[in-house]
């Protein structure tokens, strides 16, 4: 009976939660009396298989309807953002003074060079434009990026400069601007996976303390000549900077 209830909510992409919670319990039920009935306790063998193959393809059509959920999300946010793009690329080049002030998107932070974010001092070392091949080395369980699309990674060194402590992946928030104007880092099609020497591998930093890691991000492949980084404190876009990739 779970079986089929979890079928009839596993057909529809929303409910998709319902379907594969209510299969995998199928599962484990017909599991049990199919054990049941190899000790000769139960005599339902058969429909034990049964269930708990149906219990099966709905936990499958569950996953499936997740799937078509998270990506139908994922859509809507990069087309919310395509159509307030322009009016966010004046506001992320205007932010901080005019668009030509170092560290505007006009006016990038060069290779090598630092500049403050927040509680932070920021310098990108270099930028491989196209990390694909090295990120899917690193990794075996690492998956390609999306059509059309390559990993672009950066080997960044941070300082904190605050007062008390500060942790990289807590403090600083890194993404890409495309050159089409399009941000990357934040969505489900963006991660690389498992990166080398990450620099949100590095912990707590006290005052002066300095670490260097690399930071990573699928971007089409489109949109990557004229990308810019784009560094601000976490959860803020106060005090966000521009740095070159080149």
């Amino acid at each position: 009976m779970l079986a089929i209830i979890a079928l009839v909510f596993g057909f529809v992409p929303l409910t998709g939660f319902i379907a594969l919670i209510l299969g995998a319990l199928a599962v484990l039920f017909g599991l049990l009396g199919f054990a049941r009935a190899r000790k000769g306790i139960a005599s339902n063998k058969i429909m034990s298989l049964i269930g708990a193959a149906l219990g099966a393809a709905a936990a499958a059509l569950g996953i499936w309807g997740i799937t078509i959920v998270f990506g139908a999300f994922d859509d809507l946010t990069r087309d919310l953002e395509s159509i307030g793009g322009e009016s966010r690329n004046e506001s992320a080049q205007d932010e901080g003074g005019n668009a030509n002030d170092v560290g505007a998107r006009g006016n990038p932070i060069p290779i090598g060079e630092t500049a403050r974010v927040g509680d932070w001092e920021v310098a990108f070392n270099n930028t491989a434009l196209d990390a694909t091949a090295t990120v899917l080395a690193e990794n075996q369980f690492n998956d390609p990026p999306a059509d059309g699309r390559q990993f672009a990674m950066g080997d960044v060194t941070v300082a904190y400069i605050g007062e008390s402590t500060g942790t990289p992946w807590l403090g600083l928030s890194f993404k890409m601007l495309g050159s089409a104007g399009n941000t990357f880092g934040d969505g489900m099609q963006d991660s690389c996976g498992v990166i080398p020497n990450p620099i949100d591998d590095h912990g707590e930093l006290f005052p002066g303390a300095m670490a260097t890691g690399n930071v990573c991000t699928s971007v089409p492949s489109d949109q990557v000549e004229g990308a810019v980084w784009i560094v601000e404190p976490s959860f803020s876009r106060d005090g966000r900077v521009f740095f070159a990739v080149s």
